[in-house]
């Protein structure tokens, strides 16, 4: 088996490929990272770890940012997931954590979440947060859905979250962006 073995999908006309070894269980994990991907044109790459359950978030923006101001916005995310936590009568995050790389003029900003308790709207806050606060500056690929198919989506990832609470995949992933195409690789 090689380090990266590809897997493959096609889900609602977008093209995905999945080459050799795709495990069926992981097929539902594969199913979030992508439509995760999809939904979101301003995620970058998203990576899963099983042991912790852990989801890393990946954005990209287009500037390097001060040290301050990332602080400032660091703070400003975890306060808006507590709020909404607390509004939503929800369990605290088991791991929530926020790194910042800067160079050649971007900003990588990663969110590590548990995905015991990793909401979708949680993930849609995160996202109205950044564009609050760098909408000229967040890298986003083109919207794949129209508005109306929005919600369906969005349940779809509800339901996907909910998988994975109760199955755990036995395989670390990483899914990107290449060319309009989502890929989804086992590492």
């Amino acid at each position: 088996m090689t380090k990266y073995d590809f897997c493959t999908y096609i889900k609602d006309g977008v093209f995905m490929k999945f080459y050799k070894n795709s495990l069926p269980e992981d097929e539902e994990s594969i199913n979030l990272l992508t439509s995760l991907l999809v939904r979101y044109p301003e995620l970058c790459t998203i990576n899963f770890t099983p042991k912790g359950r852990l989801l890393k978030l990946s954005f990209i923006l287009k500037d390097e940012l001060k040290k301050d101001l990332y602080k400032k916005i660091s703070d400003e995310l975890v306060e808006c997931v507590s709020t909404y936590l607390y509004f939503e009568n929800k369990t605290e995050p088991n791991h929530f954590k926020i790194n910042y790389t800067l160079g050649s003029g971007i900003t990588v900003i990663e969110i590590t979440r548990d995905a015991n308790t990793l909401r979708q709207k949680e993930i849609a806050l995160i996202i109205s947060c950044l564009h609050a606060n760098f909408k000229q500056i967040v890298v986003s690929n083109e919207p794949t859905f129209q508005a109306d198919d929005l919600l369906e989506q969005d349940d779809f990832i509800c339901d996907l979250l909910d998988n994975l609470r109760v199955k755990t995949p036995k395989n670390k992933l990483i899914a990107v962006r290449e060319e309009g195409r989502v890929l989804v690789f086992k590492r």
